[in-house]
């Protein structure tokens, strides 16, 4: 966390969640949440480097430094941040890639800075198609089953995994055959999208927009 602007506010399940850096204390709504301090320096690392992976051996490093402990370390420390944010269940706010590590894709912003609208709404836009994504996770690929569904032969089944999280968006390939291309570049790893951003997944390109509302989030629907 920024030490300038130690505070982080942030939103998990509808709950007002505020971290006091300096206090090292975080409070859910009017209630003060206690965090044992390896618990606090795994969040404020997660929140310094969201929405980004950070991997298993960087948080061990940093939070157990030339110290050897058991893969279950990290676990409990996760485990004890999703109960004290209210994330126990949808992973909202801590996501975990399972073998890499994880990831803070809440809504945050250090106070003094205007939270980001929760109205965002993303369009995923293919062949004249514009798709509503809802938030949270979803796939894109050529199984029935995915949420965003490209019937196209050079789209694998299970293509691409698409996470949104209010106004921040961001894209990995899962292994797909014929790989998922941005600014030209195949993509390793999780890459950040903004409004207007435009990616290939195989020889297909989607596009990416967003618009900003107060109005509900409507459900999944496609448009001609």
């Amino acid at each position: 966390m920024n030490p300038r602007s130690p505070i982080i506010r942030m939103v998990s399940n509808g709950e007002a969640i505020v971290v006091d850096a300096s206090a090292r204390v975080v409070r859910r709504g009017s209630d003060e949440v206690h965090l044992p301090p390896k618990a606090f320096d795994l969040l404020a690392l997660l929140v310094a480097r969201r929405p980004n992976v950070v991997p298993h051996d960087q948080l061990h490093a940093k939070l157990w430094p030339g110290v050897h402990v058991s893969e279950t370390s990290l676990a409990a420390l996760i485990t004890q941040l999703r109960k004290a944010l209210s994330d126990t269940a949808s992973e909202t706010v801590i996501r975990t890639v399972h073998r890499v590590g994880y990831a803070f894709v809440g809504d945050a912003s250090l106070v003094g800075e205007p939270m980001t609208p929760r109205g965002s709404e993303w369009r995923v836009l293919w062949r004249g198609q514009s798709i509503l994504v809802p938030n949270g996770e979803s796939i894109i690929g050529r199984d029935r089953t995915c949420t965003v569904q490209l019937d196209a032969d050079s789209i694998s089944r299970r293509h691409a995994r698409l996470v949104i999280v209010g106004p921040i968006a961001s894209i990995e390939d899962l292994g797909s055959k014929n790989g998922t291309w941005l600014a030209g570049e195949r993509l390793v790893g999780r890459a950040r999208l903004a409004h207007g951003t435009s990616v290939r997944l195989g020889s297909e390109t989607i596009r990416l927009e967003v618009d900003t509302t107060d109005d509900p989030t409507r459900t999944l629907q496609s448009e001609t």
